[in-house]
Parts: structure tokens; C-alpha cells; sequence
């Protein structure tokens, strides 16, 4: 079987405080985008039960095998179950350290590919218990839904508008990964450094969103930066020129929305259609060329549809 796991972006994304277990809470806003790795997973013949066959093609990802996402997903269901044996293909085209949680997403859907193919009947609240296991941001991918996500990343609201249904099908995105390989314990110790006090983060700030606040989809995206800020995005920018190169990039692309998204390096923003071909022509026009400008810098990027 073949399943595409998907980037996903951050709209928002507050530091609170310092939990017992060392992570921190969060709050932010997970959106999946169209810009998915492709994972192909079955069976294998002639090969011992719970043995796992794994190669990675595409772009390179760091780290040794037994620490990537897709051999962890299948170390831990195998603690559970008697797997046969199995192989797994994945050819990487989401940039690894670029806070799209592709790692993330493809340890989750490995998860979910094992579910399916072995028949184990797991529910999608088992597959997120299970998910958590692989890392803070992993249980998002198991129902894959624009969702207002807390705790350490692990607690999940799905977003609605008022008809039920998102409207993130309307708009374009371009994400541009300036090549810069972020570390997220170094991020949060940024954080420290630049004397981003708990009490800042849990009093002030402007992400006021809770699982009640299903509304903010049928507002205007050009108001979304009232709302939605990365605590991550100055200390980032601050030490890195190439993200603030990205980011400038950006606001030359008439784009409503512009961000960075997790804890960097990836930047991206947002197009808001309106209907009127005229409009969405020049949208497109003028994302095109900053995107082949980002692309001359030996960024990567991506222009596409939201979701």
C-alpha cells in the first residue's frame, strides 16, 4: 500500500511553561499541506516474522536507521503484536529539520500502514497513544485535520467553521526552506537566552485561540497576523540571516499571511483566493517569481495548494 504523509505548518506557536516531564506546553494551530513524502509499505515473502526491510530515497535524512521515525513506528507496534515480515519504501521530499514535522508524519503513517496491512484493528485513539511514543507532534498525524493542538502536542481539537467544513481549500501556500537545519533543544534554549520569561509567555502574547474559537477560518488571513505569532521566529531570525532572507523573500510576494512555522527554519505564506480569475492570475504571478527567486538561493521550495 502507498500512503503520502503530509507537512504540516503552525499557525501560531506559543511557549508556555516548562513541564515535569522537560518538555514544555504549547499552543498552536496544526494545518496539513499537500506537500506529502511517499511511504510505500507490504508484506515480504520469504523473510523472517517481524523482520522490517527499510530504504530511503529522495532527500537525505540524518541520523542513523535505527533512530528514523519509520524503524521506531515498527519497533514499537512489534513490542505489541507478532508482525510478519515487512518492507517499507520511503522517498523523502520534505525537508528534514525545517519544522514541517515530516519525520513525525511519516513515523505516524507508518503506524497507521502497519495497522492496515496486519489487520491489527487499532482505533485512532489507540494509534495516537502509540503515536506519542514517537514524538510530541505525532498523534496530529493519525486523523490529519486542521486541529488547535496543546500540551506538549499531544492534546488535539479539531477546527471547523461555522458550516462545518474548512475553507483552507481556497487558499495557496508557499513554503520556502532556506536550507538551515534547526535544532529544537537549542531552539528552546534560545528562548531562555533571549529572557522569553514564563510568565510573558503565559500572561501576554497574541495566540488567544482555545478549542472553542472555530471562527478564526471565516475571518480574513490578511488579519490572521493579529492572532497568530511564532515565539521561535526572532531568536531564529536573529541567528540565522538565511531565514530572515526567506522571510523577506516572502513579504515581496504579496503573500496575506507570512510566518515561520515550528521552530524553524521553513517560512511560508499564505494566498487567499477570491474568486476572481484577474486576482487569483496575479496571486500566482507574483508567488511564481519570488518562489524562483528563493529557488536561485539554493532554497527549497514549495507553491501549491493548502489542502
Amino acid at each position: 500500500m502507498i500512503y503520502f504523509p503530509p507537512a504540516k505548518i503552525n499557525l501560531g506557536l506559543k511557549v508556555l511553561a516548562r513541564r515535569k516531564d522537560g518538555f514544555h506546553n504549547i499552543e498552536s494551530i496544526f494545518v496539513p499541506t499537500q506537500l506529502c513524502d511517499i511511504l510505500e509499505v507490504h508484506k515480504l515473502d520469504n523473510a523472517p516474522n517481524g523482520e522490517l526491510k527499510f530504504e530511503c530515497s529522495g532527500l537525505e535524512v540524518n541520523g542513523s536507521i535505527q533512530d528514523n521515525t519509520i524503524v521506531r513506528a515498527h519497533q514499537i507496534l512489534s513490542k505489541q503484536f507478532s508482525l510478519p515480515a515487512l518492507e517499507a519504501k520511503l522517498h523523502k521530499i520534505i525537508p528534514t529539520g525545517a519544522g514541517l514535522g515530516g519525520g513525525s508524519s511519516d513515523g505516524t503513517f507508518m503506524l497507521k500502514a502497519i495497522n492496515d496491512i496486519c489487520s491489527l484493528g487499532l482505533s485512532e485513539d489507540s494509534l495516537e497513544k502509540y503515536a506519542e511514543e514517537l514524538g510530541s507532534d505525532c498523534p496530529f498525524f493519525v486523523k490529519n485535520r486542521t486541529s488547535f493542538v496543546t500540551g506538549r502536542g499531544e492534546i488535539l481539537t479539531p477546527i471547523l467553521n461555522e458550516q462545518g467544513a474548512l475553507r483552507l481549500e481556497e487558499m495557496m501556500i508557499l513554503i520556502i526552506h532556506p536550507r538551515v537545519h534547526i535544532n529544537t533543544s537549542e531552539a528552546f534554549a534560545w528562548l531562555k537566552e533571549d529572557d522569553r520569561k514564563k510568565e510573558h509567555q503565559v500572561h501576554h502574547g497574541p495566540l488567544h485561540m482555545n478549542k472553542h474559537s472555530d471562527g478564526f477560518l471565516d475571518s480574513p488571513v490578511e488579519k490572521w497576523s493579529g492572532v497568530f505569532m511564532n515565539d521561535f521566529e526572532i531568536p531564529v531570525t536573529n541567528r540565522f540571516e538565511p531565514v530572515k532572507k526567506a522571510l523577506q523573500l516572502l513579504r515581496n510576494s504579496e503573500a496575506d499571511y507570512i510566518q515561520m512555522t515550528g521552530s524553524g527554519s521553513s517560512v511560508y505564506g499564505i494566498f487567499e483566493k477570491t474568486g476572481k480569475p484577474l486576482k487569483d492570475s496575479k496571486m500566482t504571478e507574483m508567488a511564481q517569481k519570488v518562489a524562483e527567486k528563493a529557488s536561485k538561493e539554493g532554497y527549497f521550495v514549495y507553491f501549491g495548494a493548502l489542502a
